[in-house]
């Protein structure tokens, strides 16, 4: 059997970790770690490797790390493309001889569990609620744990960590994108409640924020927002899916001594590059953050700008010490050469014609290939960002969230290698003689897209 096999339930994780249920669910909303698998019926089944991934996160508790900067340092560790469990001083055969949790090392993801598991049940209550687009009650939900609890919190592990959830449910096929819609524009009438309700600025300097085109996951922006507005900063929030071409006009208007950038995808990172270039040649300042830079280090380390960190309330901290230290304010405007810039000219020059040319093959064909069309923007969006980057194998990011589309969507892997070979037809035809990297990252896309799906088999 697998590491990597889905095969044990909640209760046996527990019995096995001394991690309460509250906790787990918790740890994964909040922090993405462990990522169990479902049944059929819904229910969390974990891998031998979730539960590795348990104790490695009691070790370092025992270190004395908090919960939080042990899942950082872990997605730290993963984003430069090593294993945890394989660091030096962390010996698998040892791990179930006495690496359970215990009253001695408390699990909670907070100063007290019981408001923590209080704070978990509004996150589930709310989340239910949003599911059966009952307004009131979402909103009753929110009001009550308002009351009760910093605003912070609420933001960040009520509506924050059920955002995420829901998004994980939609990959997983167990919600609709209304349902998903439905909660964010919730989550989002409530921020602008508390934006409207916010003190005027105390601090001269203006925070430009905004994210870049192809990025439409606003709400850590949003909220991002509110936190700062709430240290006194002053703000100008634009939105997602901003062009780049217009952003000098916007500079020189709103004049602003920081900008904050986000985004999630690798599809709209490449864009974020774009953003963050043209505002240091302006001189301008820029910070970063989102979903993409906390798992990839060779993104982080490619953007001219200073990063914000993993943790929401952290990244608030973190633009009070970068307006602090002058000398750290702009960048190095020098901007590093890229060996794919005529590649990727050319291969966005010719991306409608080859969208055209996929979209007629398949016509009157498989119909499951209809499905695939939504994944196929997406894979286009993030070729031009590894191209953009300069490094193609970045790519490979990609194959986690595509095996978890197909398999939610019950598409057979065979059925993608099809229609993945007719779009490397495709693009040897359009491109001829310039398409050889570009088939080379979906030759890998596909055999990592294959190995995750044997695994998981």
């Amino acid at each position: 059997m697998s590491m990597k096999t889905p095969s044990f339930n909640l209760k046996a994780v527990v019995l096995e970790t001394g991690i309460k249920a509250e906790t787990l669910r918790a740890w994964e909303r909040r922090y993405g770690i462990p990522r169990p698998a479902r049944s059929a019926g819904g229910h969390r089944i974990y891998s031998r490797r979730d539960i590795d991934t348990l104790h490695w996160l009691i070790r370092r508790r025992k270190e004395g790390l908090s919960i939080s900067r042990a899942a950082e340092r872990w997605q730290s560790i993963e984003g430069e493309g090593r294993d945890p469990l394989q660091e030096p001083g962390f010996a698998i055969n040892h791990l179930y001889l006495g690496e359970r949790g215990t009253d001695a090392t408390p699990f909670e993801f907070g100063e007290n569990e019981e408001v923590d598991i209080q704070v978990s049940t509004a996150c589930t209550e709310w989340m239910a609620a949003c599911v059966s687009f009952d307004e009131s009650a979402a909103q009753r939900v929110l009001s009550q744990a308002f009351a009760l609890f910093p605003v912070e919190t609420v933001c960040l592990h009520v509506l924050c960590d059920g955002l995420r959830q829901l998004g994980e449910d939609w990959l997983n096929d167990d919600v609709t994108s209304q349902q998903v819609t439905f909660a964010a524009d919730q989550a989002m009438q409530r921020i602008k409640s508390l934006l409207a309700a916010s003190p005027q600025p105390t601090r001269p300097i203006q925070i430009l924020m905004a994210c870049p085109s192809g990025e439409e996951h606003t709400f850590g922006l949003a909220l991002l927002q509110l936190l700062l507005r709430r240290r006194g900063f002053g703000t100008v929030y634009l939105g997602g899916n901003l062009p780049t071409r217009e952003m000098v006009a916007t500079l020189d208007n709103i004049q602003p001594g920081l900008v904050v950038l986000v985004s999630q995808q690798l599809r709209s990172a490449g864009n974020l590059l774009d953003m963050s270039e043209l505002f240091v040649r302006q001189g301008v300042p820029v910070a970063f953050g989102g979903r993409i830079f906390n798992i990839s280090d060779t993104i982080r380390r490619r953007i001219p700008g200073s990063f914000l960190g993993t943790d929401l309330l952290q990244a608030g901290q973190n633009v009070e010490f970068v307006l602090s230290k002058p000398s750290h304010l702009v960048t190095d405007p020098h901007i590093a050469d890229n060996q794919y810039e005529e590649l990727l000219a050319t291969f966005q020059a010719n991306l409608p014609r080859m969208l055209a040319e996929i979209s007629i093959a398949t016509q009157g064909k498989n119909p499951d290939w209809a499905t695939l069309v939504r994944p196929t923007f997406s894979l286009t969006s993030s070729i031009l960002s590894a191209l953009r980057f300069g490094d193609p194998s970045l790519l490979s990011l990609e194959a986690d969230w595509l095996c978890t589309f197909l398999k939610s969507r019950s598409i057979s892997i065979s059925v993608a290698e099809e229609y993945l070979l007719l779009g490397l037809t495709v693009v040897q035809s359009v491109l001829g003689s310039d398409s050889g990297l570009v088939l080379e990252m979906l030759e890998t896309l596909l055999k990592d897209v294959q190995r995750r799906s044997y695994e998981s088999a």
